[in-house]
């Protein structure tokens, strides 16, 4: 028997995810259509995150009414189903005369719209309330209500808590036709798939597509609007940016758009954007970055926020509008035809939602659905994701129920291995690497995966990474269950070669008590993953592969009984206000002994130390650090997470490979292409010949063939990448001459930054230029008591090598024992 739905919502976005949830309140047979293999992942996962209390929407419109609609139901539902949200308020500044006249204008239209608590403000205000924003601003509008929220969590909890109260969702469907359903007498429609050959039939359709909801309206043969995609490109600064801003920074907008921002998000990050270009009908996937789109934001950002370009990018993304004809929404209910368009729902339809389905559900209702309320209707609690509220990480108690809460997969956002399990067995599973991130943060840091890509990987596949912890710390975490406080005379903070070197020497200075930490679940650093040779031959005068010589000092190490903690993540110092605008010096008397705070599958915990050694290390700048724009797809990585892949997890990367960079990160990377059988199509250097030193005879031998076998660009640049789900290609420029390269594979290596986190929320004097800690000759920083060695002192090109790092590590250990003495 054909199974006919009462209800039939296209569209598993903010709009029509929010319509869905609205209706499994009531005795009703409902489906929910998706063409994506995800919920949420158009116009929803790519916007500017912001909650908008409607204050300068024309007033009268439906989006005016229903934003205002909105804002109350919102506020409760986030509430209760833990979405991450704040209310930071917004500044709108005005920086020309034109602007500041129109100011007056922009706070009578808000409090007709009702929102009465926005006021003009003076330029000595402005700059009260946000110091940081650069010279010339004559005044402002300050609007409290404004807020942002996490908008992958919003369409994902409406979706999510609809499925709970039984409707159907179907993913990977796209509405190619809609004709009357001639079994049911016409009375009903049937929905028939492009994708494969399944039909769904409903007796009432409601139109929430999105950017294809004027292609859908055509399919009831309405033509009253037509969908303009309209592209935003946005640049996301990293999270030490975040205390730059208090409010989030509006300009005035106009009739096209609300202008570029800078907003802080609920994830910690500052947020520059969006650009505002109308596309042509054809082009509704076109979510490129631009050269030019990227340019004009870090303009913008420059004239308002001087500061914030010294920040480092740690993202890029644009997204799509469904802009129309029109400067209002268009919904219309054609109840003859049980039919109701949602469309032309522009940016604000995160902003707009629930009061959009509340509304949709009345149009309904007065066409003939007859809606009975259920006696249940189930509620959805989210994961805690935003970075003011108590992460599990952070929760003693979820990390006792279970430690995997505690077991960092991704360092950067602060992922564990429980919240990945969590998002792989929750009611709507991720399927893509995308829907993991949008799920849990993981990967969405600083690194853009460095460390965490592979692992993610296999945890979509449902397998456990395959490095595990060290047995001892687990035998010690099974044990804990309690906030522990720890007392030792030395801690290293990273178990890489500087951190192991020092810890040996300083044993040999006859320093006992050492704790060695380290968030990975094994010591040793980087070479872990280097699987060739071309280490040891500075400190121990022999060759060995990256694995063996970490597995060297490794056992070295505990030879001299030294005490190494793995999976222990430190979260911070022991003054919270210890950060990079305050000096910890000037926080706690000289000769105090610092204390920083953990998380580990032990539990929370506090470790005092007379003396501190960060030995951190350094990443490589991922593609979005380094500003090239294009698309986003799988395929592209960093010698660091191409190593995971292949000599970690045993992952496939591709068949056809493309290296930018030509150092010795460049060479690594080489070698492992060549070891898993990949082709590298060529290395790309913007220098005029490779960087590759080769200190040791014995080294070039081994080596230098691999090299002469493989094409070098020299001269050139990476312009732009290609390709939707895996990469396509690259785009190449050399001498002012464009070129393509067909690969389904780029790995970015070198261009180091250091790992400086730690050492900036310590409030380490920082150099501006390098962004490395400053020292002087006997490791020591500008903080009393905390030193630094190996490559958290490096960036750029100019790094160490691992067994110069070891040297160095030596050389600390012995600074700080005559400290100590």
């Amino acid at each position: 028997m054909t199974q006919i739905f009462d209800i039939a919502v296209i569209g598993a976005g903010v709009v029509g995810a929010a319509i869905a949830r609205e209706l499994s309140r009531y005795h009703l047979k409902i489906a929910l259509v998706e063409t994506n293999p995800d919920v949420g992942m158009g116009t929803s996962k790519a916007s500017t995150a912001i909650w908008h209390t409607g204050f300068d929407a024309k007033p009268g419109t439906l989006e005016a009414m229903l934003m205002r609609r909105n804002y109350a139901l919102m506020e409760k539902y986030m509430r209760e189903a833990n979405i991450a949200h704040e209310k930071p308020g917004a500044i709108l500044i005005a920086w020309n005369q034109e602007q500041l006249d129109s100011l007056p204008a922009l706070e009578k239209k808000a409090h007709e719209n009702g929102v009465l608590d926005v006021r003009i403000i003076s330029a000595d205000e402005v700059y009260r309330l946000e110091p940081n924003v650069n010279k010339g601003a004559l005044g402002g509008l300050l609007v409290p209500g404004e807020g942002i929220l996490c908008t992958f969590s919003v369409p994902l909890a409406f979706a999510t808590q609809a499925v709970l109260n039984g409707v159907e969702l179907f993913l990977n469907f796209r509405v190619e036709s809609v004709q009357p359903h001639t079994a049911d007498n016409g009375l009903s429609w049937s929905m028939v798939n492009g994708l494969s050959s399944e039909v769904i039939h409903a007796r009432y359709i409601v139109n929430a597509a999105g950017l294809n909801s004027d292609e859908v309206n055509t399919q009831f043969g309405h033509t009253n609007f037509t969908i303009t995609p309209r592209r935003g490109q946005l640049i996301v600064y990293d999270k030490l940016s975040r205390s730059l801003i208090n409010h989030m920074l509006l300009p005035v907008p106009t009739s096209k758009t609300k202008g570029v921002m800078i907003s802080p998000t609920v994830f910690g990050n500052l947020l520059l954007g969006p650009t505002a270009e109308d596309l042509p009908a054809s082009q509704k996937s076109a979510v490129q970055t631009t050269a030019e789109g990227l340019e004009l934001l870090l303009g913008k950002g420059r004239a308002i926020l001087p500061q914030l370009l010294d920040e480092e990018v740690t993202a890029m993304y644009a997204g799509l509008r469904a802009a129309t004809e029109h400067s209002d929404y268009q919904i219309d209910m054609r109840a003859e035809q049980r039919y109701l368009c949602v469309g032309g729902i522009r940016s604000t339809g995160v902003s707009a939602a629930m009061g959009i389905a509340k509304y949709a559900v009345e149009l309904l209702s007065g066409a003939g659905l007859e809606f009975k309320l259920k006696d249940e209707f189930k509620p959805v609690r989210m994961p805690t994701l935003g970075q003011a509220s108590i992460r599990p990480h952070q929760n003693a108690e979820m990390i006792a129920q279970n430690p995997q809460y505690a077991e960092m997969v991704c360092h950067c956002e602060r992922v564990s291995r429980g919240e990945l399990n969590d998002a792989m067995n929750s009611p709507i599973p991720p399927t893509t690497l995308d829907g993991l991130r949008r799920r849990t943060r993981a990967s969405l840091g600083r690194c853009q995966g460095f460390n965490c890509h592979a692992a993610l990987e296999m945890s979509l596949q449902g397998q456990r990474s395959s490095v595990r912890s060290n047995p001892k710390s687990v035998e010690i975490a099974s044990s804990q269950r309690t906030l522990l406080a720890m007392t030792y005379d030395v801690l290293i903070v990273g178990a890489g070669p500087a951190g192991l070197s020092a810890a040996i020497e300083l044993k040999k200075q006859g320093i006992k008590d050492i704790l060695v930490v380290d968030r990975e679940p094994e010591a040793g650093g980087m070479p872990r993953f280097c699987n060739h040779i071309g280490f040891g031959i500075a400190d121990l005068w022999r060759l060995y592969t990256g694995p063996g010589y970490a597995r060297y000092y490794r056992e070295l190490a505990e030879k001299y009984d030294v005490e190494i903690r793995t999976s222990t993540t430190i979260t911070g110092w022991n003054c919270e206000n210890a950060s990079h605008q305050t000096r910890l010096e000037n926080l706690l008397p000289f000769g105090t002994p610092r204390h920083l705070t953990f998380t580990s599958p032990s539990g929370l915990g506090e470790i005092q130390a007379k003396a501190i050694l960060l030995a951190t290390g350094i990443r490589e700048r991922p593609r979005s650090a380094r500003m090239i724009p294009g698309t986003r797809p799988q395929g592209v990585y960093t010698t660091g997470s191409l190593q995971r892949f292949i000599h970690q997890e045993g992952l496939p990367i591709g068949k056809r490979a493309v290296i930018v960079g030509a150092d010795l990160a460049g060479l690594s990377s080489l070698m492992t292409l060549v070891g898993a059988g990949v082709k590298c199509l060529a290395m790309i250097t913007e220098e005029a010949t490779h960087q590759i030193e080769f200190p040791y005879l014995m080294v070039k031998w081994a080596l230098v063939d691999i090299l002469t076998r493989t094409p070098l660009i020299t001269n050139a640049q990476v312009t732009n990448i290609f390709g939707h789900k895996r990469l396509e290609g690259i785009e190449v420029t050399q001498d002012s001459k464009v070129s393509t390269i067909e690969c389904d594979s780029v790995i970015f290596t070198g261009n180091w930054i250091s790992e400086n986190e730690l050492a900036r929320l310590g409030g380490l004097e920082i150099d501006p230029l390098t962004k490395v800690p400053k020292i002087n000759a006997g490791f020591r920083s500008s903080v009393d008591g905390v030193f630094v060695a190996g490559n958290l002192l490096r960036g750029g090109k100019s790094v160490y090598t691992a067994d110069k790092c070891v040297i160095e590590g030596a050389q600390a250990g012995r600074a700080i024992a005559e400290f100590l003495k």
